[in-house]
């Protein structure tokens, strides 16, 4: 009979640290569960920035077409103009 409480003890011991295991794995699976869904989200945001860049890149290629259109209409309202002062005779 002098085995029994240390067989309980033992136990006692077993099932504490069981519990304590238990507590482990259930933290581990939530910062498993937490991790898989900030790389979700990361991946979100990259795809996110990549076609931000895209269209940066359109709306900067847009804007110099229009500087290019720009400047060739200046350089033909210029030369109307002084070609109607030469026709004036300005």
């Amino acid at each position: 009979m002098s085995d029994r409480p240390r067989i309980e003890d033992a136990l006692g011991r077993f099932e504490s640290a069981l519990s304590g295991l238990e507590v482990v794995l259930a933290r581990a699976k939530e910062a498993q569960s937490q991790t898989e869904a900030l790389n979700g989200e990361a991946a979100a945001l990259r795809e996110d920035r990549a076609r931000l860049a895209e269209e940066l890149d359109q709306v900067r290629a847009n804007a110099n077409r229009l500087m290019e259109a720009n400047t060739q209409a200046e350089t033909r309202i210029s030369s109307a103009m002084d070609r109607i002062k030469n026709v004036l005779g300005e």
